[in-house]
């Protein structure tokens, strides 16, 4: 009996030291592995850190691939590329970073939060350590004055930064450029309102014509209360032109007549305004206003001097 309580005891001695044995045995693997992945970090950011250094020539080399212009060269003016340039640079941080991998994608967001590319570029990292930066390039479409700012716009109706002159004016829409949180302009979202796209869909019109130098902006401040769109000719006169091209008010002729009457026009007398302070192209005839008041603004706007507009900074 003695002998049996003996060796039952020792089986217990054994089986809580073998758990024990187990249990110190995860730990110092746990230990172990950990070492080994601090060891490995460690290592990478070692190797990265010389890697930097080899490659790191006391500045961070940007290239970007510049908007094309019809004629050759590029429409952006220099200020605006070395604006740019520091964007990135700014956005890449440190040359010692060439390495880090979210490096680049802090440059792509970067660029895409600047107003001037359609969506985020393609930003990649060439031999010798140059950052490339290619991307869909936002096109400017006009001037759009606002409560006697002017603020530029791109084709696909977002705001753009200063410093490119278009030369298409959009008048006196009934909202201003989009904003974020903090009051900053929003260059990644569309300006709001019917009137800037329906004055967009106009202007795109308007340039494919050869009397689309008689034109000098699209007038939107009736729209809104009115569903109207009037072209301001260079002769500062008015042609009523009605609703957005793609939808005609009711009651309208359709944009094909509308732009026959104009050429007819064009054809007759070589302006769009056949020389009328006040014209509507936007019904079966012709309506030429040739009332007192209408002579007037002709008068006035002989005499008046190009719209005041004060210039926006990035605000």
């Amino acid at each position: 009996m003695a002998k049996k309580t003996q060796e039952s005891l020792i089986n217990r001695l054994a089986a809580v030291s073998g758990t024990a044995s187990t249990y110190f045995s995860a730990i110092a693997i746990t230990l172990i592995l950990g070492a080994i992945v601090v060891g490995i970090g460690y290592g990478t950011r070692t190797l990265q850190n010389r890697a930097a250094l080899v490659l790191d020539h006391g500045n961070v080399t940007i290239s970007i691939d510049w908007p094309q212009a019809s004629g050759g060269g590029t429409w952006m003016p220099q200020a605006s590329r070395e604006e740019l340039i520091d964007l990135a640079r700014e956005a890449a941080g440190p040359s010692s970073d060439i390495l880090e991998p979210r490096q680049l994608k802090y440059i792509a967001t970067a660029m895409e939060q600047s107003g001037w590319f359609a969506s985020s570029p393609l930003v990649t990292r060439e031999s010798g350590g140059r950052i490339s930066i290619r991307g869909q390039w936002r096109i400017p479409a006009a001037n759009v004055r606002y409560r006697d700012q002017a603020f530029l716009i791109s084709w696909d109706g977002c705001p753009m930064p200063p410093g490119v002159e278009a030369p298409k004016w959009i008048l006196d829409p009934a909202s201003g450029p989009p904003r974020d949180a903090t009051g900053e302009r929003n260059f990644t979202s569309p300006w709001s309102g019917e009137d800037i796209a329906a004055s967009l869909e106009l202007l795109d019109r308007v340039v494919r014509e050869p009397w689309a130098n008689q034109v000098k902006g699209i007038d939107a401040s009736q729209y809104v209360s009115q569903g109207q769109l009037a072209l301001i000719t260079d002769n500062e006169t008015r042609v009523v032109w009605g609703g957005r091209p793609k939808k005609p008010a009711l009651g309208e002729v359709s944009t094909p007549q509308k732009l026959e009457h104009i050429r007819q026009l064009v054809k007759d007398t070589r302006r769009i305004d056949a020389n009328y302070p006040l014209i509507y192209v936007n019904q079966e005839r012709l309506q030429f206003d040739i009332s007192a008041t209408a002579v007037a603004k002709r008068s006035d706007a002989d005499d008046q001097e190009e719209p005041t507009v004060t210039k926006s900074s990035r605000r």
